[in-house]
């Protein structure tokens, strides 16, 4: 009897401590996923862009930008941290596996994800036994004929993977490029993020 009330507290304090997590807390680690491009729409492009050079070539080295430019694409500032530990090895992996029909010329393809459909994406990723908050950037689309991206920002529990919070930001593309040109997106999503996590914060107060 006492082992099973042993037993119980302690899956009681799993359950607590998996929940706790508060994305706006700047003490709370956080572990940098990277750039899921699993779902990517790319709408009315003009440059001689496949599929397969997405998926093996941008995919790829738009991840690596994050990580090679920290000065430029500072994650941690964006969200209030005095760094952030970086493990992009599940989100690699679901981009190299995703099904290569990411080019189209549906203008509605900008808004084809929703909350749910965010779920099911981090559902796939395998986080290898991490904790802890874990925040990827989830690339709905770009837009080249109105020139910025879809992004929607999420925070995840890393060990249930529970979805924190998932918001869609729009970032202005620009730059010489084609690498740089998205990636000026991505800057601008990040440029927003301080203002829009105070914003979220007090809105998660007020409800």
């Amino acid at each position: 009897m006492k082992r099973l009330i042993i037993l119980a507290a302690l899956f009681i304090g799993f359950l607590f401590s998996a929940n706790a997590q508060d994305i706006f807390d700047n003490q709370e680690p956080v572990t940098w996923l990277g750039l899921d491009f699993s779902n990517l729409k790319l709408i009315k492009d003009d440059e001689k862009i496949t599929d397969e050079e997405l998926q093996n070539k941008y995919f790829p080295g738009w991840n690596d930008l994050i990580l090679l430019e920290p000065k430029k694409y500072d994650v941690a500032r964006a969200i209030n941290r005095a760094a952030v530990e970086n493990s992009i090895d599940a989100v690699t992996k679901v981009n190299a596996g995703a099904k290569s029909n990411f080019i189209t010329n549906d203008a509605k393809a900008f808004e084809h994800l929703d909350e749910a459909k965010i779920k099911s994406i981090v559902k796939k990723y395998d986080l290898k036994g991490k904790s802890g908050i874990g925040l990827v950037f989830v690339v709905e689309a770009m837009d080249k004929a109105h020139k910025e991206a879809s992004i929607w920002v999420t925070f995840i529990n890393m060990q249930t993977k529970e979805v924190l919070l998932a918001k869609p930001l729009i970032g202005e593309s620009g730059g010489f490029g084609f690498r740089n040109y998205w990636a000026g997106s991505i800057n601008k999503v990040l440029k927003q993020l301080p203002d829009m996590m105070r914003k979220w914060k007090k809105d998660k107060k007020n409800n």
